[in-house]
Formats: C-alpha cells, sequence, structure tokens
C-alpha cells in the first residue's frame, strides 16, 4: 500500500505496522493494542527468536490469529509495514536508523523514543546541528523527533514523514487500551501526517485526549517524559496533564 493511501478512512486498518522494539515493555504493549484494534502488526527487533516469542504471547494474551501478529527482525518488519512505530532506545537509534533508512523511504515514521537522561544530540554532525541553531537559536537541541527528521532527510534526500506519541505514557496505562482516559500528547510536522496519526490513535485509545503540543515545546515535553512514565507506574496520577478548553463569547 503506497503512503497516500493510508489518508483514505475506510482502509486505514487495512495497514500494516511495524513496532521496531517491539519486544520490549513498551513496544510490546503499544504493539498489543495495535493488534486488538484490527491491525496487521510486525514485531521487530534485532533479535528475531525474541521478536516470535513476543508475538505469538500477544497473540494469545489476545487471542487473536497468530498472522495479525508477526515476529520478524528490524529490516523485515521495516520493509513489510507502511507505518513504522520507533520504540528503541534513544541510544540503539543511530545504529537503527543506519540500518533501516532506505526501508522507511515515504512510510510514515511514528516517534515514541524517550530518553532517559539529558543528553547532546547524537545523530547530528555539527553542519546539521548549527544549521537547526540558525533557525531556532543559539545553543538550542532539538527533539528526539526533530533529530530523525533531519537525519533521515540527509540519508534519503527525501522528507521524511514522521510524527510523534505515546511519550508520556508507561506500559502499563498503554495497556488499558479501550478504558485509557489520559491525555496523548502527539506532533508532527503537517497535517497529513498528523491526520494519520490521530486516526489511529482514536481507534486504539477512544477515551483518550488527543493533545497537539507545537513545535516549540517539543523538546521540554520530551525533557520530562521520563519522569512522568516512571511516577505513573508507581501509581502517581499527574493532574498536570488533565488539559480543558473553553471557547470565550464575543
Amino acid at each position: 500500500m503506497k503512503y497516500g493511501n493510508i489518508m483514505s478512512s475506510t482502509v486505514i486498518k487495512d495497514i500494516k505496522i511495524a513496532v521496531i522494539g517491539g519486544a520490549g515493555l513498551e513496544g510490546r504493549a503499544i504493539a498489543s493494542e495495535l493488534a486488538a484494534s484490527g491491525y496487521e502488526v510486525y514485531i521487530g527487533s534485532r533479535n528475531l527468536f525474541r521478536a516470535q516469542e513476543a508475538a505469538q504471547k500477544i497473540a494469545k494474551t489476545r487471542g487473536l490469529n497468530e498472522e495479525r501478529v508477526i515476529g520478524a527482525t528490524n529490516v523485515e518488519a521495516a520493509k513489510a509495514a507502511d507505518l513504522v512505530f520507533l520504540t528503541i532506545p534513544y541510544e540503539a537509534l543511530k545504529d537503527t536508523l543506519d540500518q533501516l533508512a532506505q526501508h522507511l523511504i515515504d512510510k510514515h515514521i511514528v516517534d515514541v523514543i524517550v530518553p532517559y537522561k539529558l543528553r547532546s544530540p547524537m545523530l547530528l554532525n555539527t553542519r546539521q546541528l548549527d544549521r537547526y541553531r540558525s533557525h531556532f537559536g543559539p545553543g538550542k537541541s532539538p527533539s528526539v523527533t526533530e533529530e530523525i527528521y533531519l537525519y533521515l532527510q540527509e540519508a534519503t534526500q527525501r522528507r521524511p514523514h514522521i510524527t510523534a506519541a505515546l511519550k508520556t505514557l508507561s506500559y502499563k496505562t498503554l495497556a488499558l487500551s479501550k478504558n485509557m482516559k489520559e491525555p496523548i500528547l502527539t506532533w508532527g510536522y503537517n497535517s497529513e501526517d498528523m491526520q494519520i496519526l490521530l486516526s489511529i490513535l482514536r481507534q486504539v485509545f477512544p477515551n483518550a485526549e488527543l493533545v497537539e503540543v507545537p513545535q516549540m515545546y517539543w523538546r521540554s515535553v520530551e525533557g520530562v517524559c521520563e519522569l512522568i512514565r516512571f511516577l505513573t507506574l508507581q501509581g502517581v496520577k499527574i493532574e498536570a496533564l488533565n488539559f480543558s478548553y473553553s471557547q470565550s463569547k464575543q
């Protein structure tokens, strides 16, 4: 299926989705909810056995046909998919993108990566970083999403289709699926990519509130994602992420 066809609401569930890093806790939780919502999901891992084991466990736990969840290597998963979730550790991102870059051309990428510590950008060279800072200001550092975009743009000479979501949600929260009511923070570079992402999130998490974050705040949000995940795993409710809106009367 070509990228443009994903926009049709009548075929949205026909797309194939890869979860790179799908054998880990976060990736497995996302893959499980996608598969249970009707998507064909490929569990990608550096270790084929781990991927197959995770796929079989998801299919058995959710009562799904084994053809709905398939274990594969990262390369095989990326090749097969129309849309790719990245749920790998930040430290593994460069090696993973170097391996998968040519298989991600014209595919929708969803960044779910949360750095575990403050970092200097690991993907970008000095020239790319200077280019970023000439636009956003001296001393500014890109979010992971922006790093992926700039890195793939240079590696493939194509404009990547990349969005981000689910960064504040722990694997235990994601497992609530249809009953999950936590806000999902999302962002991306253009409206077409965002509509694809939001369509999928609405199907998988129909009761969640979807909030789009402006680009100037992407890095700041990423800075607290790991803390939020940790606290929610401890049973702490983050009231600061409750959003409400009202429209003033003219």
